[in-house]
């Protein structure tokens, strides 16, 4: 199969619409870690560390050496079966049941589509402070600008996500600097004195748990398969390289920030990366939570673009109208999924109080994961390749699947 068709059994579009494939690897990372950094670190950090304590690095780790697990599976399966549908497509191709896979679109539309409303009502009342609108206008103008943003192309949309991942990245380099020297030479020092083992087992994996979700994005890279460039060769070693690089980023600011401010104190911030600044005498005025604003932002941005592509792709397979599969003839974009999910995601950030709905997301979303990571266990067995760019060892898929069962689990209880 060439890297630039359609993947087996997917008919092609008519005549010369299709997807550009104009994303490379600098781009498709960017966007990966962009999705998996915006919406966590600069949020989670207080929230692992009240369960974690002095231990969050340790966490922030364990949450990371999850989320590779399913990280593996979905990389081995971009290789598979590299098109736009992803989850969809991998269920299908697990399952052969149409229905089932149908669901699996819907559920992670669904979920992202919540999410993308969750940031931006979040990010709309913090707009509110700076300039005079109301929350609910406030919203509405991030998810129209984005929005707008995503039918301009493919490379225009993920090119400004790219140059936010840049920002975000620099924001947690300049916290690791400032607090770097607060970090004591011998890593024994964090183990928290007359605290228990047991206590000490339970606080790292309560905060694992909580830092878990400031993973999830990376499988959003995955709908990416139809514009990227040798995307068998390239879209695998992305997903693995976001994964891990986000682990290292979590974990090196986790350890300066215990270091440089009681964790107690920590935990009792809402912007806990500021607290680390300014413990080591800097400001932390506007600009660095501004920085956080647009860290957050960029998730609005990259799940109308991801929930456009799965629709679109849904679209070919005839699990969704063919409406949803047209493209813009200037931009080679689903003008048509892009403005349709735009829509729904300002409705939910501006009629409905949908925090109730999160909770819930999270364990749809953990629940897609077990589904997809059961599904390569069986393509596994059953088509057992070795010409992969990434293959997931056998014992990933099943340990990925329960991994993200006793999360939900967790999560719902």
């Amino acid at each position: 199969m060439s890297h630039e068709t359609a993947p087996e059994g997917v008919p092609e579009p008519p005549g010369p619409a299709r997807l550009r494939r104009a994303l490379g690897m600098p781009l498709v990372l960017a966007y990966g870690l962009g999705t998996i950094i915006g919406a966590g670190i600069y949020v989670a950090l207080g929230q692992v560390v009240a369960e974690a304590g002095a231990m969050a690095p340790i966490a922030f780790i364990v949450a990371g050496a999850l989320a590779a697990l399913t990280g593996l599976v979905y990389a081995e399966f971009t290789a598979r079966q590299p098109e736009a549908a992803g989850a969809a497509a991998y269920v299908q191709a697990a399952f052969g049941s149409p229905a089932l896979a149908r669901a699996t679109g819907v559920a992670v539309a669904g979920a992202a589509m919540v999410a993308a409303s969750s940031i931006a009502r979040g990010g709309a009342g913090f707009l509110a402070q700076l300039v005079p609108v109301s929350e609910p206008l406030g919203a509405a103008l991030i998810v129209a600008a984005f929005t707008a943003l995503a039918c301009r192309g493919v490379v225009e949309s993920v090119s400004v996500a790219a140059a936010i991942t840049v920002l975000e990245i620099a924001g947690l380099l300049f916290v690791m600097a400032t607090g770097a020297a607060a970090v004591p030479s011998s890593l024994w020092a964090y183990l928290p004195a007359g605290v228990p083992a047991t206590a000490t087992l339970l606080g790292v994996a309560s905060g694992a748990f909580i830092a878990f979700f400031a993973f999830i994005g990376f499988e959003t890279m995955a709908n990416m398969a139809e514009e990227t460039r040798d995307v068998i060769a390239v879209l695998p070693r992305a997903i693995v390289l976001a994964v891990l690089i986000s682990t290292l980023l979590y974990a090196g600011v986790a350890l300066v920030a215990v270091a440089a401010v009681a964790p107690e104190d920590l935990a009792r911030s809402p912007l806990a990366l500021c607290r680390v600044i300014e413990a080591r005498g800097h400001g932390c005025g506007t600009w660095f939570t501004g920085i956080a604003l647009i860290a957050t932002l960029n998730g609005v941005l990259v799940e109308i673009i991801m929930v456009a592509r799965l629709a679109y792709g849904m679209s070919r397979r005839g699990w969704l109208p063919p409406w949803f599969g047209h493209l813009g003839a200037r931009h080679a974009v689903p003008t048509r999924a892009t403005l349709a999910c735009g829509a729904m995601v300002l409705v939910l950030a501006v009629v409905l109080d949908f925090r109730w709905l999160v909770a819930m997301t999270s364990a749809l979303t953990l629940a897609v994961f077990a589904l997809v990571s059961v599904g390569l266990w069986r393509v596994q067995i059953r088509e057992p390749r070795s010409d992969l760019a990434i293959r997931a060892p056998r014992w990933v898929p099943p340990l990925a699947a329960l991994s993200c069962l006793a999360l939900m689990a967790a999560a719902l209880a």
